[in-house]
């Protein structure tokens, strides 16, 4: 490595821009202490009289989560005294007695038709929580014992799922297929780069998916319930006094308080960004130049995670910081990942940092141990990982919600054939069987964020598969570790050829579902030969029936799936052996061709899924900054789901004049005069290639549906609107309203929208 050469020392003190002393003086002005609180005379007296009432409770602060459950056990409770008792639930609950208890149990049992044991005891503990909340007591003991012994008698399944372990094997087949093999589309290739990244998180860290992702439930709207108090900021369950101390004036004089802190706040002249989820963040991460500690070394990149808000953080903060450095093999390097999405994203505050190579080359300065790659400020509060908006771009505020993450999990794990379920926890209890094996119980509970001592990871998360090899230790026997390595991990049953979809010929032969043709007998009826229901008596009726009806077969559907899938594992062996036994000869299997859209992911797909031995440092650098080029170059591409493509091949060029004033250059490529049924949002959409962007519906009314689903959704009617069609958008043509563009195209471009 050539010698460092430096430049002569500057004594003066680099210069200060004017928006650095705006940010100096809005942090400065933070850190001034708040006003003190100006109480009314006779509101400790008024407090303590307030507090010293028995009726009195302070209300707990839940988690969402545990709200949920509230609202779920409170709603049964409901309807089991308003259809059963026909008392009001409060009432009830404040004299619960032991035949109470248990007749409710068996309400829940006999209406939500509860097969599991362990579901039975949830909903005993959740209702004794609710209890709680409503008594400000706990239920009584024997009650709780009386109910465990009652739905024994249920005769419920007390069988436990597997918990498979996944292993670095396991990881590296997993991303090998999503790189290569994975023929499902993303919104953009960006979320395919994400995902990848989570994964490496997941199994890098051992953390839960909700301090990657935002795993917050969509909470329910119940406006008529006038006894839904779970998000009631009152600190009493007391009614207000009326004596003029009580929470009003609590309200009052905090809202002094906080004009006054927002007095402070505007002097500043910045505004400090509110942080809106859990999801991790580019704050969570700090990137940095590590000088190398061998002389002659390249200085080496490392990344910190900072893992905040694990499970309970609101209640007992337990930050836990990870470490990351560079990876030879990219395909397992998160830093590399993590570059190309901030590349993507122009989240480096520094402007010249644009391109992976002057990342990874990037030296230290001065008589420190590394520079921190800081990023912009507007960017602190940005999730890393995204939603999918179903546009073009993503959204830069709202994170990626758990069960869009969970459904891509789920179809890897389909896809690449295996023949567990594949969930986080899976990621999770394999990093912790490894740190258990490698490191400390304090360590490998810090890992895990767990409490010390607490014992949570031999009853929850070690491998229910022994890792060792009892046999060949009583026999006193070399221990057979290759196979044990391979006995023990997810990927054993694995077969790539395993069933995803149910072919057709097996639905057909399957009977009807009964509750489905029972749904759709009543909408039928209630219909009466009518086809438009909109306006009638009965349209909420019809429409609550058609929801039913697609939800009972989706469920169905899911149904014959699993044991479709489940039935091949059962059978596959038997039928091998067999042939095998019979003189057959064994099947070749030749692994489906995968043809990429996108010339970028053949290109890293390439690179990343070749394993390369004997590679010299500087060529590993050189294979990282590679892959990350490729990766932020597929940031900005997206692929079409092969059910929209259609193959269209380029018109002659002859076909019309260049030098036509009216038509334009763009003309032979796309015609000013689209098809009826072709999208005019996807024809200029420069994303996508020219066989995608021709592409034609099967329907005019499939066409509209798609334009208003994604292309008009969230549009305000009355601002201007340009043209997407490429002749136009090359003029700059942008129309007065969302009516005038309609128009426009209809007469213009020959393609019909609905009014």
């Amino acid at each position: 490595m050539a010698p460092r050469r430096y430049a002569p020392v500057d004594p003066r003190p680099p210069n200060t821009s004017v928006q650095d002393l705006q940010l100096l003086h809005c942090r400065v002005e933070r850190r001034r202490p708040k006003p003190k609180s100006k109480r009314p005379p006779g509101y400790y007296q008024n407090l303590i009289e307030r507090h010293d009432n028995l009726k009195a409770t302070i209300k707990h602060r839940y988690a969402d989560a545990t709200k949920d459950n509230l609202s779920g056990i409170k709603s049964k409770f409901v309807r089991f005294c308003d259809d059963q008792l026909r008392k009001n639930w409060r009432s009830v609950i404040r004299d619960c007695s032991l035949g109470t208890t248990l007749a409710f149990l068996k309400h829940i049992h006999d209406e939500d038709r509860v097969s599991k044991r362990g579901a039975m005891q949830q909903y005993i503990a959740q209702f004794k929580m609710l209890f709680n909340r409503e008594n400000g007591r706990h239920m009584d003991t024997n009650i709780g014992k009386e109910a465990l012994k009652y739905i024994d008698t249920f005769g419920l399944d007390n069988t436990v799922k597997s918990k498979p372990v996944l292993g670095v094997d396991d990881l590296l087949l997993l991303l090998n297929h999503h790189w290569a093999r994975d023929t499902s589309t993303f919104p953009t290739e960006r979320h395919r780069v994400q995902f990848a990244l989570i994964l490496l998180l997941l199994f890098g860290t051992g953390c839960r998916p909700a301090e990657l992702v935002d795993a917050k439930k969509k909470r329910r709207d119940d406006t008529g319930s006038e006894d839904d108090d779970l998000d009631d900021d009152d600190s009493l369950a007391v009614e207000k006094s009326d004596n003029g101390f009580g929470t009003e004036g609590d309200t009052d004089f905090r809202g002094r308080n906080d004009d006054a802190l927002e007095g402070v706040a505007a002097t500043s002249g910045v505004e400090e960004d509110i942080r809106h989820y859990d999801a991790i963040c580019y704050e969570d991460v700090r990137l940095l130049v590590v000088r190398s500690p061998g002389d002659g070394e390249r200085d080496v990149l490392a990344m910190e995670v900072t893992m905040a808000h694990h499970k309970g953080h609101k209640r007992r903060p337990k930050p836990t910081i990870f470490f990351f450095t560079e990876v030879d093999d990219p395909i397992f390097c998160p830093i590399t990942h993590l570059v190309s999405l901030a590349l993507a994203d122009g989240a480096f505050e520094a402007p010249s940092l644009t391109t992976p190579r002057r990342v990874f080359e990037h030296k230290v300065w001065g008589p420190v141990l590394c520079t921190p790659l800081r990023w912009k400020q507007e960017r602190l509060k940005t999730p890393i990982f995204r939603r999918e908006e179903g546009s073009a771009n993503p959204s830069l505020e709202r994170a990626l919600p758990y069960s869009q993450f969970k459904h891509c999990l789920n179809r890897l794990g389909l896809a690449a054939g295996f023949k567990d379920t594949l969930t986080s926890y899976c990621f999770r209890r394999g990093t912790a069987n490894v740190v258990d094996r490698t490191a400390t119980d304090a360590v490998r509970d810090q890992v895990m964020r767990h409490n010390p001592n607490s014992a949570v990871y031999n009853g929850s998360y070690i491998n229910e598969r022994v890792w060792f090899d009892v046999q060949s230790a009583v026999l006193e026997r070399p221990s057979a570790d290759g196979v044990l390595r391979m006995l023990t991990h997810m990927s054993l049953m694995r077969d790539p050829r395993a069933p995803i979809h149910v072919p057709d010929d097996v639905l057909a032969a399957l009977p009807p579902d009964p509750d489905v043709t029972a749904l759709e007998q009543e909408r039928e009826k209630l219909k009466a030969g009518a086809y438009r229901v909109q306006g009638t008596d009965v349209e909420a009726e019809v429409r609550r029936l058609t929801t039913a009806i697609g939800s009972a077969r989706s469920r169905r559907r899911n149904i014959i799936s699993e044991e479709y899938r489940a039935d091949y594992f059962r059978r596959r062996p038997t039928e091998d052996i067999e042939k095998q036994n019979s003189g057959q000869e064994e099947e070749e299997y030749i692994e489906p061709v995968v043809q990429h859209q996108i010339p970028q992911r053949t290109q890293l797909a390439d690179l990343i899924c070749t394993r390369v031995t004997n590679i010299t440092p500087q060529d590993a650098i050189d294979r990282r900054i590679q892959a990350a080029d490729f990766m932020q170059a597929l940031c900005g591409c997206r692929e079409v789901a092969p059910r929209y493509r259609l193959r269209v091949a380029l018109p002659l060029p002859t076909l019309f004049k260049e030098e036509s004033p009216e038509v334009g250059p763009l003309a032979p490529v796309f015609p000013l005069v689209c098809g009826k049924t072709q999208c005019l949002f996807c024809i200029g959409d420069e994303l996508k290639s020219y066989e995608e962007r021709m592409g034609s519906f099967c329907r005019v009314s499939k066409m509209r549906d798609h334009v208003e689903r994604i292309h008009l959704q969230g549009i305000v009617p009355e601002e201007k609107f340009p043209c997407y069609h490429p002749v136009c958008k090359s003029q700059g043509l942008v129309l007065e309203h969302l009516q005038h563009f309609k128009n426009h195209i209809q007469t213009v471009h020959g393609v019909s929208l609905r009014e």
